[in-house]
């Protein structure tokens, strides 16, 4: 035992020297292991073929992945990266769900990256999860194929030899080679979504939308900070987004500020977007439409069977009684195989090879009308065809680039219109944060101008819960005050000022609306807003009706309104759908008026029905502020209050009594 102890001793002594301690040889030890022993090219007139044929590098280089053929949707989404690379514009491309998108632009990261032409290609998807698999897609590809390691090892050797692992990665020094015991410099920066390569070669990586694309960059080691050189946006928007206008207008501003603001100033970042439609006027669409890019749409179906368009064509009634049979499980495919030649003639597809493989699918055709029938004709259309189709409802379509587009560049703000008849100022009463005020002008036809809008955030403002009551009502009060003062010196001085009573304590904007004449010169109402489900035009004081409208008077300093909110927002939205100038029409004073118009579109109708002899109203709420809309539909109705309704000027009636007071005299 002591002769072997002895010899392995003097193994160690002959390895690492008398003089190293324990430790020493340790790190020696580790020193070894990381090492990364340089190699050159395998085959550099391969690596220069493919890399001149994008379709050809993602073949050879990533086989295991594109196993199937390249076909129309993927040759356009290749052509219009590279026309982004080589251009520096931007390219849109619309194409069916589940042909491999998201692949392709994970494999076009890689090959810009690799082959060097560009320093630092960002990947921007929508959902988080889909960031993180293209992140384990390029490290897969970094680190396991051997394709890449035998042709790029001055990129790929670091991560091969650390088999992934993060840690070693940044650890690992070359052996041999230009930089011969130097750190490589590679990171696999998992938390940042970021891959670098060695000796300061580029990086790749990416963010979601929603995330944070403007931190994309990394510094280098001679203190330059590389940012984004391309973008490749992949699937835009999910249902939720697509379906509320407020929340594709948000998404656009993300897109064209904070992912096209994440490259260098004054340079052109080439951007590449894939995806499909969902909705009419989604996300996907504004940018097909838009004329800063360039756009395809790639549909699924070419060319429709001949006679497909006519209800009454042969094609048409084999396809019905198909579909009729395929439900009731009667040998759909049978009847199929017999009629082929009739159900399909002239049909032509961009992608059939993506349904030759579905399970039970005799043919890509079949596939392909059966996709049709089972989704039903709107959703093929907006995510196969990409072309949404919005029905004929009696719903109004309300973005805000409509609300945008009623802008008049010949009025500035606080120009009162010759036919105006009547000036409305509504406050919208958000006490722990802004009085919010717009000022419109109406016609006697209900045609409505916005003059001026604000908010109002000085002291005593902001009011918070923990304050006792009567100092709450002291400070909105006090607010209240100030504001008018403010409206009272605009150029369009109001007729009529009609303020928020919710949110305040009892009787505080009652009372403002009382002294409003003496405060600021004013002529004010305090109004109550309700529902459907709770609006009633009664009550135990003398009230007048009006339009979906009521004034309660309780004594002479105490008056208010109370009104239908939800019947008042769809006259004010349907009125930006109108035509500028004509009856029940809207328009804005020349502006951006970016914020405005989104909080107006933040609550959409989604449905609106008679139950019982009643009308009901179902609205949407998009995320975020709405005070502006409401501030409008408070506008409207106090128009109606002075007279100016749907119906045009009209008197108002005259008071009537109670029904408790009407019993008493009877009895």
């Amino acid at each position: 035992m002591a002769s072997r102890r002895k010899d392995g001793r003097g193994h160690r002594q002959a390895i690492y020297g008398e003089a190293m301690t324990s430790s020493q040889r340790h790190q020696h030890v580790l020193m070894e292991r990381s090492k990364v022993h340089w190699r050159t090219c395998a085959h550099p007139a391969r690596r220069a073929r493919l890399e001149a044929d994008p379709e050809k590098w993602l073949k050879h280089y990533l086989a295991a992945t594109f196993t199937r053929p390249f076909e129309m949707p993927h040759r356009e989404i290749i052509a219009g990266a590279m026309h982004a690379h080589e251009t520096g514009g931007r390219f849109a491309v619309a194409a069916e769900r589940g042909i491999g998108k998201s692949t392709i632009l994970w494999g076009l990261v890689l090959y810009l990256a690799l082959s060097g032409r560009q320093r630092f290609p960002v990947c921007i998807p929508w959902a988080d999860k889909a960031m993180k698999r293209a992140f384990r897609f390029w490290k897969m590809a970094l680190c396991f194929n051997e394709h890449l390691l035998a042709d790029y090892p001055e990129i790929c050797a670091p991560f091969a030899h650390s088999r992934g692992i993060a840690q070693k990665v940044q650890t690992t020094t070359w052996d041999g080679g230009p930089n011969d015991n130097l750190l490589t410099g590679s990171q696999l920066t998992v938390g940042e979504g970021m891959i670098v390569f060695p000796d300061q070669r580029g990086c790749m990586g990416g963010s979601t939308i929603n995330g944070n694309p403007r931190g994309l960059n990394h510094p280098q080691e001679d203190g330059s900070v590389l940012r984004p050189t391309i973008i490749l946006l992949d699937d835009v928007q999910d249902r939720k987004t697509a379906k509320s206008p407020v929340q594709v207008d948000d998404t656009v501003q993300i897109i064209d500020g904070d992912v096209a603001g994440c490259g260098e100033a004054g340079k052109d970042l080439p951007m590449l977007m894939s995806g499909n439609c969902i909705m009419p006027e989604d996300v996907m669409e504004h940018y097909l439409e838009s004329r800063e890019w360039r756009s395809i749409r790639v549909p699924c179906v070419l060319k429709w069977p001949k006679g497909w368009g006519n209800e009454k064509s042969k094609c048409r009634k084999l396809w019905a009684e198909w579909y009729d049979r395929y439900l009731a499980g009667d040998a759909a495919p049978t009847f199929y195989r017999k009629n082929k030649r009739q159900m399909i003639d002239g049909m032509e597809l961009s992608a059939p090879y993506a349904f030759r493989r579905s399970e039970g699918v005799r043919d890509a055709e079949y596939g392909v009308m059966r996709a049709y029938h089972t989704m039903g004709h709107d959703a093929f259309h907006a995510e196969r065809q990409q072309k949404p189709e919005r029905r004929s409802y009696s719903l109004y379509v309300l973005t805000p680039a409509l609300v945008r587009s009623r802008a008049d560049k010949t009025r500035q703000a606080g120009t009162v219109p010759d036919w105006s008849v009547k000036t409305i100022a509504a406050t919208d009463v958000n006490p722990s944060y802004a009085l919010t005020t717009a000022v419109v002008a109406f016609g006697s036809n209900q045609q409505a101008a916005v003059l001026w809008y604000g908010t109002y955030r000085k002291p005593p403002l902001p009011v918070h819960k923990n304050m006792t009551k009567a100092e709450q009502r002291k400070r909105i009060y006090s607010a209240l005050a100030n504001h008018g003062k403010e409206i009272a010196g605009l150029s369009c001085r109001p007729n009529l000022w009609v303020i928020d009573g919710l949110g305040s304590p009892a009787e505080t904007v009652v009372d403002l609306a009382a002294n409003a004449p003496a405060i600021c010169g004013l002529e004010a109402l305090c109004c109550f807003g309700r529902g459907w489900k709770t609006y009633r035009p009664t009550g135990k004081h003398k009230i007048t009706v009006g339009e979906q409208l009521h004034l309660t008077v309780q004594a002479r300093e105490k008056q208010w309104l109370v009104y239908n909110s939800d019947y008042w927002r769809e006259i004010a939205q349907r009125g930006w759908t109108g035509e500028p100038g004509s009856p029940g029409s809207c328009s804005l004073p020349a502006g951006n008026h970016l914020d405005f118009s989104v909080q107006v579109c933040r609550e959409q109708l989604a449905g609106k029905d008679d139950l019982g002899g009643r009308t009901v109203w179902v609205y949407d709420t998009a995320p975020g502020p709405h005070d502006y809309g409401d501030c409008m539909h408070m506008a409207y109705m106090g128009a109606a209050a002075v007279g100016i309704g749907t119906g045009g000027m009209r008197a108002p009636q005259q008071p009537r009594q109670s029904r408790w007071k009407k019993k008493r005299i009877k009895a």
